[in-house]
């Protein structure tokens, strides 16, 4: 059973990994799940995230006092957060009515602190696979852009992905071209072949780590 009271609300697997890679690169995060700063629950998608008694109940769970949830924006960044925010008013009525481009960090009369950050950006359309995206190193941008042309090909030549799922496509056959092939972004972020430490990482960790009141342990100027 995790210790700690920091929670985090995921859509899938993949975001899981992601996160602890990513913050694994700033934050003491022991391989034991239950010894880490942030327990992260996989939600299986948005929308079930963004159900009414899911919302409320982790809200509401005694052990948990900082809630944050990561969801990906799709189509539409500002729907999502709509969404959010109905299903939050009644427990922290101060909700803003919009999503702050550094992501939400709120706190309620009850003790309770909220967070959410839509990816890729609180902004802009797309997932996770659109953050990571920007966390290729220079060195892998000539096989990065190869890879984008090769999956416009595939997709000329039958290959059934839909156009939504493009960054994903992309993000992935460059993946499958690394050492080792087939990594899923969190071991690639371990691994430093995704940069953990790529400017556009910035927003996301500042938010993260200010959310959980935790202490980078290397200098975020750095």
């Amino acid at each position: 059973m995790s210790r700690t009271p920091n929670k985090l609300l995921v859509e899938g697997h993949d975001d899981l990994f992601s996160v602890v890679g990513l913050m694994r690169q700033y934050v003491n995060w022991p391989k034991d799940k239950d010894d880490a700063p942030v327990f992260i629950q996989v939600g299986y998608g948005a929308d079930n995230i963004l159900k009414k008694e899911f919302i409320s109940t982790s809200i509401k769970e005694s052990n948990t006092k900082t809630l944050g949830v990561m969801l990906d924006a799709d189509l539409d960044a500002n729907s999502r957060f709509t969404s959010f925010r109905n299903l939050c008013l009644d427990y922290f009525p101060a909700m803003p009515k919009q999503l702050p481009a550094n992501g939400l960090i709120l706190d309620n009369a009850d003790g309770k602190r909220i967070g959410l950050w839509i990816m890729p950006d609180n902004i802009s359309k797309g997932a996770i696979e659109l953050f990571l995206k920007f966390l290729v190193p220079d060195t892998g941008v000539p096989s990065w852009q190869h890879a984008i042309k090769s999956v416009a090909e595939a997709k000329g030549k039958g290959a059934t992905y839909r156009d939504c799922h493009v960054d994903k496509a992309n993000l992935y056959s460059w993946l499958a071209w690394q050492d080792e092939p087939g990594q899923n972004p969190g071991h690639a972020l371990t691994r430093k072949v995704l940069d953990a430490k790529a400017p556009s990482a910035a927003p996301f960790v500042k938010w993260f780590l200010e959310l959980y009141s935790l202490q980078p342990s290397i200098n975020l100027q750095s």
